[in-house]
């Protein structure tokens, strides 16, 4: 839905301003701070018409108006002017990394505190893993006449074992057989990459089982591609005025516990394209609805790689989110290549 160029303007200038000040923003308020040139009235009028749009939205509390879920979105994705960090911003991260020791566990924490102490919100940093899972090797353990056990060892030295049972009696000798075949064929390969066998014959049967069971576990290790996350600033988002409340605090301390965060990381939103914006109620059920992530992925495409970024309440200063975590981002991209090189 688009927005007249007067009407952007209003919308602008409400969501900075309760940015700023976290109090309901009324008409005359903007005609003074501002100086848009129009009377208080037809600045009320136009604020009417973004109500009924539903950009913004009114508490029953306060004559003023405050930014809908809807209206942050436009804001974000049509009026919001994006920044980089100053000379003197960089100049200051890079010094806290490069009085830190050689390690990417220290790079992530490290990363983790930076935001939270610049951004005064929570923070999460991931370690950095491989994002599509490639298969290594097999093993196959036989366990009785007709179950094996199946250990796998993925790209990223994860182990995964798994009980199968076939159809027929298979020996230890022809399982070993089968697993060198197999490790032969199908090493540095992913899920999409491992062709389903035919069943056809007897022994068939075998190898099409464990493929399958290949295959999934690849697919899993994918889409679990988010480790648990390092968190900071958790004292910081706790005093911003939204959470003020007894309740808010607990549901806000529930939703930055690491483990429940890690379920919630959007991360179907991230690309490596840029940096990703989950405003409120595009978020999953619980008290994100009432939150914002400003996220981004770290480390080389097709490599190691985590993410990195902030939650916060939906009356989050975007750009200056967006700005911190996309060059703390390009900062552990940068460490990491170094790293590996």
């Amino acid at each position: 839905m688009g927005l007249s160029e007067r009407r952007a303007r209003i919308l602008a200038f409400i969501v900075d301003d309760y940015i700023d000040s976290a109090t309901p923003i009324g008409s005359q308020a903007l005609v003074e701070r501002h100086a848009l040139g129009l009377s208080s009235a037809t600045v009320r009028n136009e604020m009417a018409a973004l109500e009924d749009q539903g950009f913004i939205t009114h508490p029953h509390t306060s004559a003023g108006r405050i930014p809908s879920h809807p209206g942050y979105r436009y804001y974000v994705s049509s009026l919001m002017q994006e920044r980089d960090l100053s000379r003197q911003e960089q100049i200051s991260i890079l010094h806290q990394f490069h009085q830190s020791a050689r390690s990417l566990e220290e790079w992530v924490g490290l990363a983790a505190s930076v935001l939270a102490n610049s951004l005064h919100t929570v923070s999460l940093v991931t370690q950095p893993r491989i994002t599509e899972a490639r298969f290594k090797q097999l093993q196959l353990v036989e366990l009785s006449e007709n179950r094996a056990l199946l250990v796998v060892v993925t790209s990223d030295t994860a182990v995964h074992q798994q009980q199968l049972e076939f159809p027929l009696h298979v020996n230890q000798e022809q399982l070993t057989r089968l697993a060198a075949r197999l490790n032969g064929e199908f090493g540095g390969r992913h899920a999409s990459e491992i062709p389903i066998r035919d069943a056809t014959e007897p022994l068939s049967q075998v190898e099409s089982i464990v493929v399958a069971a290949v295959v999934e576990l690849l697919l899993r290790e994918s889409r679990e591609a988010v480790e648990e996350p390092v968190v900071e600033g958790v004292r910081e988002l706790l005093r911003q005025p939204e959470f003020d409340g007894s309740d808010r605090i607990l549901d806000t301390l529930e939703a930055v516990d690491e483990s429940r965060l890690r379920a919630a990381i959007p991360s179907a939103a991230i690309d490596d394209a840029g940096v990703a914006i989950v405003i409120g109620d595009e978020n999953r059920d619980g008290p994100y609805q009432d939150m914002s992530f400003v996220l981004a992925r770290y480390g080389q495409p097709g490599g190691a790689g985590g993410v990195v970024g902030v939650l916060g309440p939906t009356r989050m200063p975007y750009n200056d989110a967006v700005a911190h975590v996309r060059y703390v981002g390009d900062v552990l991209t940068e460490l990491m290549r170094k790293f590996y090189e």
